[in-house]
């Protein structure tokens, strides 16, 4: 393949050319080709984000335009006719921020009290069930909150159907399984989905949510039949090192039947805290509309145990910590692994100055989702305290301390696409501090070259250099220009 003529980002070079699907030359004397006037830029690389679930949504209601309670109601009515005897409604994007207080079981069984109805919290750590999910799922009135979890009752001692952390994980893990055949097709939509934003690459933050061995079969098993992103995974790390945990036998057997430029597992994956939006992300400070500190989902003394666990087995660990409180805690646990530098921190979204020096020293890659403060700056305005939601997200400060950094998206917690969350790093919507903004070059950067180190393959993927891997981008005109086409090693996939 040649391409000549076209702007070659960052730089003034012009061109490359590409053999056996790596680029042999970039820059210098090339004639002929294509994309003449066009932008070349890498392949963005999504290093955190749910590629099945993904997937799966697409195929399900959508809540994401309703901004009322009964817009939610009448949404889940139009739907119903759409569920197949057996199976739940299951909806995605509710967000209870938007009108102020959160939906019922009984509001929902209004709607039906016979099919299961579940709706999803935008940020993934809640939902609100009606009576039947609840059934199904074997909650009773007696039933009592486990570690890390809530089933929220009223001031009567009532069940209102609304699930926190492992609460909501537990319901949700009631509903129908999909089959391997709906998970391998639920992740070349989602493939085909992210190529459409300029994305090659992408990484899946939580294999095993259902069955680990199936999940890991149905990612080999789309990659071999074209999936248009490579496939990066990180484990559930009680599916590989808890109770009940997969053979590992079994485990290596299905890592090594995998083609690794195509699909590979790169660690395991362990939630430290909840989120903002339903005020469960473990805190200094307390949230506004329950004046409590949020959760951790574990004891500080099991998250340790953890996460040295993790560290003896030889596997890297990625930790999902939202809140100041609970990244101490994470720190601290890495400071005393073999090596803190091949560990990644996964959010990192309230940080003081003292915790930033410290992240400094650390090493461990942190990972950010500016596309949030677009998003979610609603719920992050009504659950924190005015001085703390105005810093969240200090892309600025970290990479000027130096810690090595990307940005990501976690779709489908938001729509996805990287320009969206480049924007919102350098346009900091209203309110949020500037002084935390970055530059456009830096924003393409950190999505490129910093998916790349965070997937600990920056020397082959995420930059347009001899020896790279050819995985890039064509946008007409500039760099934010319209999506042209997407080429990964030669192969075009849109």
């Amino acid at each position: 393949m040649l391409v000549s003529d076209a702007k070659v980002w960052p730089g003034d070079v012009t061109g490359f050319a590409v053999e056996n699907g790596r680029f042999s030359q970039v820059g210098g004397d090339l004639k002929g080709g294509e994309w003449a006037g066009h932008t070349i830029l890498p392949g963005f690389i999504d290093a955190h984000c749910h590629i099945l679930p993904t997937g799966l949504d697409l195929l399900k209601l959508n809540l994401s335009s309703c901004w009322t309670e009964n817009e939610v109601l009448d949404a889940v009515r139009d739907w119903l006719p759409n569920i197949e005897p057996g199976q739940w409604l299951h909806a995605t994007q509710y967000d209870q921020n938007r009108w102020g207080s959160h939906l019922s079981r009984h509001q929902l069984d209004k709607v039906s009290n016979e099919i299961p109805i579940l709706l999803r919290h935008s940020n993934g750590h809640a939902s609100v069930a009606n009576t039947a999910a609840l059934r199904a799922a074997g909650v009773e009135h007696e039933t009592p909150d486990m570690e890390g979890g809530e089933y929220v009752r009223d001031e009567n001692g009532e069940l209102t159907g609304v699930l926190l952390e492992k609460a909501h994980e537990r319901v949700t893990s009631k509903a129908p399984e999909p089959s391997l055949d709906e998970m391998v097709a639920g992740i070349l939509r989602a493939g085909e989905s992210m190529a459409g934003y300029g994305i090659t690459s992408a990484t899946d933050m939580m294999t095993g949510r259902w069955d680990l061995a199936k999940e890991l079969e149905a990612y080999r098993l789309a990659s071999e039949q074209g999936c248009k992103i490579r496939l990066r995974m990180y484990m559930q790390w009680r599916e590989v090192l808890g109770n009940g945990a997969i053979e590992p036998a079994l485990l290596q057997e299905l890592i090594s039947a995998m083609d690794e430029p195509k699909c590979k597992v790169l660690g395991l994956k362990v939630f430290a805290d909840g989120a903002i939006g339903s005020a469960t992300a473990a805190i200094y400070d307390r949230f506004v509309t329950t004046g409590g500190q949020g959760r951790l989902i574990y004891s500080p003394e099991k998250l340790a145990q953890i996460i040295a666990d993790i560290d003896a087995a030889g596997w890297r660990c990625s930790v999902h910590t939202i809140g100041d409180r609970s990244t101490d805690l994470v720190m601290e646990a890495y400071e005393k692994t073999r090596d803190p530098k091949i560990h990644r921190i996964e959010h990192a979204m309230i940080l003081s100055d003292t915790q930033i020096e410290r992240m400094a020293k650390l090493g461990s890659h942190v990972t950010m989702q500016p596309e949030f403060l677009y998003r979610f700056g609603h719920a992050y305005r009504a659950q924190l305290p005015d001085g703390i939601w105005q810093n969240l997200k200090r892309v600025r400060s970290v990479l000027d301390a130096g810690i090595s950094l990307s940005f990501n998206s976690d779709r489908p917690i938001v729509a996805g696409d990287p320009w969206d969350g480049i924007r919102s790093a350098t346009n900091r919507p209203e309110g949020f501090t500037s002084v935390e903004a970055v530059s456009i070059e830096e924003g393409i950067d950190l999505y490129t070259r910093g998916g790349a180190v965070a997937n600990f393959e920056d020397d082959e993927l995420g930059m347009i250099e001899v020896g790279y891997r050819a995985d890039f981008q064509v946008r007409k005109g500039g760099t934010d220009g319209e999506l042209v086409a997407v080429y990964k090693e030669e192969e075009r996939t849109i």
